[in-house]
């Protein structure tokens, strides 16, 4: 049986701290979504203003017991975030200098409680000046 369509996505391959990529797991599998790529496309949209883009999370689930596999095969943290065309859009115009994937990890480490992970600087930050 054929799945509908999300409609247009984009695709970012993210690299988490491991730490922060078993909190996402753990978040997804207890909000019932049908993967950890859907649970991050969904607080993307929300993260971005875009309600209308969030498939799954805080829906009625059709299965309160669903379980989401462990992830396999990629030692590195790596995960594929797929968002909607236009939330991936917005997210390019917000992330400093235009790196959109580490942005992802970040609003995602700060999302699961762990903003320790975030990489990215702080652009209105500054150096105190030497003396």
């Amino acid at each position: 049986m054929a799945r509908p369509s999300k409609g247009d996505r984009a695709y970012h391959m993210v690299k988490f701290h491991p730490a922060v990529l078993q909190r996402l797991v753990d978040k997804a599998t207890d909000a019932g979504v049908s993967s950890v790529s859907q649970y991050g496309a969904d607080v993307l949209a929300a993260h971005v203003g875009m309600p209308e883009h969030v498939r799954e999370l805080n829906q009625t689930p059709i299965s309160a017991a669903r379980k989401i596999d462990p992830l396999h095969g990629d030692t590195r943290g790596r995960c594929m975030i797929r968002p909607h065309r236009e939330v991936s859009e917005r997210l390019i115009r917000q992330a400093p200098d235009h790196k959109v994937s580490p942005y992802i990890a970040d609003i995602l480490a700060v999302h699961v409680g762990l903003p320790e992970y975030a990489r990215l600087i702080d652009h209105e930050e500054v150096l105190p000046l030497a003396m």
